[in-house]
């Protein structure tokens, strides 16, 4: 997890002898502009090395969270130089060591730096194989590449393994343009259902996240949070605090308050000893969220607008108008945020549980008041990340006790810190109107408030389009969330596409197949999971509890079918069956991206079923699992996935497109078992119970 762990450090790196080093950038389109001078200068997004003993290594800034991105970067370097996954190794998440990254969201890791990976990997055999060539004295097309080693052709003894052409030289080149990659039918390692690299030590527990790292000298810290949301510290009596037995210092800089001691437990109970008083805001409460939205907003984007919606509007046969509620949401990861930082002559060296080391670097280094290039910042396996890891506050303010005190600190959160002093997924208000002229959708007009733009346009080919957002003023604080705005746009996009195929008695199913002309990947992804599901066309409810939703995300599309019941005594809703259709491309680990499609479902779960922030003017009520439930095992249903084919096009995100449909998908069946039509989330027993005794 440090220097010493890899045994050199970035500029030792550049300065190595010996081995081919291709470095690379992400393609254009995916770029974020990087407020960076050295990546400016670099434009490197990542290396690959192949040392003269043949073993591979990959350097990327992209951060472990869970998604196997270790395994899965491996198997598409060593697909392209055709050497055994387990002889290639890959560095994540270190400042001094990988090359600048922006930070790990979006589902954009393989999209971006692994489908670079393959092409450097690729660009390193066509170098290697020139360099054959050139040794035998023949034509590259003389010499062919397997099993790590290249050979004459007709002449297979002659061989030489890829690591030796360099025979010690440092031979360095930038991958630009698109090497040719294999074909697909020729792949071995790519498709292959490979276990996790690191799934070994994460069962057994040798597995290291930031709680396990052990400094010599190393202390604790406790930071003073406020009693709620936009409260301003007035005063600060801290005597008792600095007076209990283990405490070490108190520290108050740069508006934070905190303790150190000798041990957490110590840093905590002094911490409570501090009399402190706020002035606190007036926030409003919950009841008013939604007039809150309206009253408050601001228009952000008009994120499409084509034809003529209003006059399409007022000239169709049959309009659907329904406003659509989704809650505020914490991301609950399984590791609270910590960090550990060692301040000393001037230089840093931080561990952060962070999806975003490199921003991290950069908040330290402003905290401090020293140069970036002095703060070192290494993000270890993360316990979950969901869009939540992006704060820096539990590494500035270790860095700034242990700059107070002059030896390294830690400073974690507790349960009820992560889930309430963290920014939560935005609740959202999402108004839509929609016009029907024979049984086809002619216009769409959609408000998106507070959430964002991510999947707010539709997916389906309607001739007149408005979709808008609006920026409002919001009683909590937020911020990323898996798929971020998605979840809330499509569970109103879904509803409303189901409301409309009820209303006109069309089956579902073929209602979004005939609006799916123009997206044939998500149309054949929709085919595909009816096809598992053994979906039966239907005109009106069944009675059953079946629904249906899709989306597309992250280059991919996603389909989905949720198999429900309800108890109708208590209002209590179980999931029984998910059937779930995937297409991303070109798939790296089966077994992983399967991995993802089921996370993602059971995440999304909880949004739908129980998962929700309350608070009362500021102050956060849900603060423990016993009152912000997210999914248990017992609430996972059955699921079945299926990947659909489609090798030729590039690999795509998978970490957040299942999180999309299943609000709607199971929304949808809980109105095909009682009629009820649900359009605020999440769905709790008292919320169905209300409905059913309607």
């Amino acid at each position: 997890m440090s220097e010493s762990d890899h045994g050199l450090t970035r500029r030792q790196f550049l300065g190595l002898t010996g081995g081919l080093i291709i470095s690379f950038t992400i393609p254009a389109r995916f770029a974020t502009a990087a407020d960076d001078a050295e990546a400016a200068a670099e434009d490197i997004n990542a290396w690959l090395r192949i040392g003269p003993d043949s073993k591979v290594t990959v350097f990327a800034g992209k951060v472990e969270i869970g998604q196997g991105l270790r395994t899965s970067f491996a198997q598409m370097a060593a697909e392209e130089l055709t050497v055994p996954v387990a002889n290639v190794e890959v560095v994540l998440a270190d400042t001094d060591l990988t090359p600048f990254d922006e930070g790990t969201w979006g589902s954009l890791s393989v999209r971006t730096v692994g489908r670079q990976i393959m092409a450097a990997a690729a660009k390193a055999r066509e170098i290697l194989t020139q360099m054959a060539a050139e040794k035998w004295g023949v034509s590259a097309d003389k010499v062919t590449v397997s099993d790590g080693r290249a050979s004459l052709v007709g002449n297979a003894p002659t061989s030489v393994a890829l690591g030796e052409l360099t025979q010690g030289r440092r031979i360095t080149r930038q991958l630009q343009g698109e090497p040719k990659l294999r074909p697909p039918d020729t792949h071995e390692a790519i498709g292959a259902s490979v276990k996790r690299v690191e799934g070994p030590a994460v069962v057994t527990g040798q597995e290291q996240f930031v709680g396990d790292v052990r400094l010599p000298g190393m202390l604790y810290g406790a930071v003073l949070y406020p009693p709620s949301f936009g409260a301003k510290l007035t005063s600060v009596d801290a005597s008792r605090a600095e007076k209990a037995p283990g405490v070490v210092a108190l520290v108050q800089e740069a508006g934070i308050v905190g303790i150190v001691a000798d041990r957490p437990d110590i840093a905590q109970d002094a911490r409570s000893l501090i009399r402190a008083t706020w002035s606190e805001a007036a926030n409003p409460s919950m009841d008013v969220l939604w007039d809150s939205f309206r009253r408050t907003a601001k228009l952000e984007d008009t994120v499409v607008e084509d034809g003529k919606v209003e006059p399409a509007l007022a000239s169709a046969a049959r309009t659907f108008t329904a406003t659509y509620r989704t809650a505020f949401l914490a991301h609950a990861p399984m590791e609270p945020h910590i960090a550990v930082a060692s301040v000393e002559n001037g230089k840093a060296l931080v561990y952060s549980s962070t999806q975003t080391p490199f921003p991290h670097r950069d908040e330290v280094a402003k905290a401090l008041g020293i140069d970036k290039k002095n703060v070192h910042v290494i993000a270890p396996r993360v316990g979950g990340g969901f869009g939540g890891r992006e704060s820096a506050d539990c590494a500035v303010a270790a860095a700034l006790m242990s700059r107070r005190v002059g030896r390294p600190v830690m400073v974690g959160q507790t349960r009820s810190e992560e889930l309430t002093w963290n920014y939560f997924k935005p609740a959202a208000l999402i108004d839509v109107r929609c016009g029907v002229d024979g049984g086809r959708i002619v216009a769409w007009d959609c408000d998106v408030y507070n959430c964002g733009d991510r999947g707010a346009e539709p997916p389906y080919g309607f001739t007149n389009r408005r979709v808008r957002t609006f920026g409002c003023d919001s009683p909590l604080a937020q911020g990323a969330w898996r798929g971020l705005a998605g979840s809330a746009t499509t569970f109103a996009i879904e509803m409303h596409m189901d409301e409309m195929a009820a209303e006109l008695r069309h089956d579902p199913v073929e209602f979004r197949l005939a609006h799916l002309d123009k997206d044939p990947r998500l149309a054949k992804t929709v085919k595909a999971v009816a096809e598992r599901y053994g979906w039966q066309p239907r005109t009106s409810r069944t009675g059953k509890g079946i629904g249906l939703a899709c989306a597309n995300d992250a280059g991919s599309a996603c389909a989905e079918i949720a198999e429900v019941e309800v108890d109708r005594k208590t209002g209590l809703l179980k999931v029984n069956r998910v059937v779930v259709a995937h297409e991303s491309g070109l798939v790296i680990n089966p077994d992983g991206i399967t991995n993802q499609i089921e996370g993602g479902i059971t995440m999304g779960l909880g949004m739908v079923l129980r998962e929700q922030v309350r608070y009362d003017k500021g102050k956060i009520l849900t603060d423990r699992y016993s009152t912000y439930r997210i999914p248990t095992i017992q609430d996972v249903p059955k699921i079945e996935t299926v990947l659909v084919p489609n090798p030729s096009h590039p690999s795509e995100g998978a970490g957040e497109p299942p999180i999309f449909p299943i609000a709607a998908a199971v929304a949808s069946a809980v109105y095909d078992a009682t009629g009820k039509r649900f359009r605020e989330l999440p769905l709790s027993a008292d919320t169905v119970l209300a409905a059913l005794r309607v």
